[in-house]
């Protein structure tokens, strides 16, 4: 499982066991959803650290690897970059 994912599926059984709690104790409807919210972002601040820190270097990862590729001139240019170019010869020629 990806750091990323692993790191989704804690924040959201954190959520889901603090609105649990919540409602236990007698919150309802939105009160019971923000009680939950504010409670698991908290928790997960403090209990989610190097999960956190581990998903963030695989991020930085990725983004320093497509830097590299596109000074390097190995980027693989998405479709719509492609398009873009491709208006932008047109009007050009047009021009």
């Amino acid at each position: 499982m990806g750091v990323t994912l692993r790191y989704t599926v804690l924040r959201l059984g954190i959520f889901v066991l603090c609105l649990v709690v919540a409602r236990e104790a007698g919150a309802v409807g939105w009160l019971a959803l923000l009680i939950a919210a504010v409670v698991s972002v908290l928790l997960s601040l403090v209990l989610l650290r190097r999960q956190r820190e581990q998903m963030a270097a695989a991020l930085q990862q990725r983004i320093d690897g497509r830097v590299q590729a596109r000074q390097s001139g190995t980027a693989k240019r998405s479709r719509f970059s492609r398009g873009v170019e491709d208006d932008n010869d047109a009007e050009d020629r047009r021009g």
